[in-house]
């Protein structure tokens, strides 16, 4: 069950990064973001209303207020990075996130991984870099480093990716001290509030009328995704919750990259794709 939640969860934030993309064509990040935060409040205000709440505003404030700032800062430029880039070279960045998981996970949640897990998380990070390399020989996969660092949307995307591999861990922290509706809650409207004070009201409404069917069904897709980790990182250790994550995330970019927007499949895509799923079975 803890392992099914993972991959449920893993399952939607790729139909979400799909969404998200096909979204980004009619309105700008910071709009989706507003409207994807709004969606949530409404939800999670229900959940609050009709089921058990719980929190303990002490503990959950400082943790609680780090995150929002951090969930706005990464979830923008996360979308920039999409927007302007293939789906199946920015997406497969946030394999990264397992290893830097694993680190802050040891050190505010105390869960430490044995030596074949950390060979996973090394597994993943190396297919990674194999996506990004020109060939499969040592010279060029050296030089996918260099083709990252030259990459605008690879450099925000890892640093998303190091963004995201705290999130959970924090969110983990939030939910020993809240229930999960009223976390949800606090989170989706704070972030609200400050993108709407933020916002300079430049996107044209009709826009978001003419599309509204694209921009419901990521909405909904984002706030089950959502759901399911809070389940997953309550269920599970987070390193491994991120890593089956991202392993789902990995295949999918492949697969609806070429589908959706007909981006190519490379002999290393999917060398990189089969040794980031073994490094997750690794880790599992």
């Amino acid at each position: 069950m803890q392992i099914l939640i993972c991959l449920i969860s893993g399952i939607f934030w790729a139909m979400f990064d799909l969404t998200r993309k096909l979204t980004l064509k009619h309105i700008d990040p910071k709009t989706l973001l507003m409207i994807f935060s709004l969606v949530q409040i409404f939800f999670f205000f229900l959940w609050s209303i009709k089921g058990n709440i719980f929190i303990y505003l002490y503990s959950y404030f400082l943790p609680g207020l780090i995150l929002i700032t951090l969930g706005i800062f990464s979830a923008l430029l996360f979308l920039k990075s999409i927007k302007e880039s293939e789906l199946s070279l920015t997406i497969p960045l946030l394999s990264f996130s397992p290893f830097f998981s694993s680190i802050f996970s040891s050190i505010f949640l105390k869960e430490e991984l044995s030596l074949v897990q950390y060979t996973g998380i090394f597994g993943i990070i190396l297919g990674t870099l194999i996506l990004y390399s020109k060939g499969l020989e040592l010279k060029k996969l050296l030089k996918s480093f260099k083709t990252i660092s030259n990459n605008k949307s690879a450099k925000f995307m890892i640093l998303v990716s190091v963004c995201w591999s705290l999130t959970p861990v924090l969110d983990k922290i939030c939910l020993q001290h809240s229930s999960i509706n009223i976390h949800g809650l606090i989170q989706s409207f704070f972030t609200f509030v400050i993108l709407y004070f933020l916002s300079s009201n430049k996107q044209k409404q009709k826009n978001i009328f003419k599309n509204y069917r694209i921009i419901f069904i990521t909405t909904i897709i984002g706030t089950v995704a959502t759901i399911t980790q809070f389940y997953a990182i309550l269920l599970n250790f987070v390193p491994i919750m991120e890593s089956i994550k991202r392993a789902t995330g990995q295949f999918s970019a492949i697969i609806l990259g070429k589908l959706f927007f007909n981006e190519k499949v490379t002999k290393q895509k999917i060398i990189g794709i089969i040794l980031i799923s073994i490094g997750v079975n690794l880790i599992i």
